[in-house]
């Protein structure tokens, strides 16, 4: 069985992305950032197709979400 690649979130920017990238692979979780070079480029280019786009396996996405979310939650305001 085949796991397939899933979007987890879009960004706007590239730190962003790349932030939420860091968290995710230091818990053991695989990411990839899609549309990076064409929006790094070309950010107008960003509004007409899904952006900077951080994708995992399907079978990471719950996970994912809370680690992110967990996250968050943590930062004292």
């Amino acid at each position: 069985m085949e796991d397939k690649l899933i979007i987890l979130k879009n960004y706007e920017t590239m730190v962003e992305a790349m932030f939420d990238q860091e968290l995710l692979l230091e818990n053991g979780i695989e990411t990839s950032i899609n549309n990076e070079d064409i929006v790094e480029l070309l950010p107008m280019f960003g509004d007409i197709n899904q952006g900077l786009c951080l994708v995992v396996f399907e079978k990471d996405f719950e996970n994912a979400i809370k680690i992110l979310e967990d996250y968050k939650n943590s930062i004292v305001v």
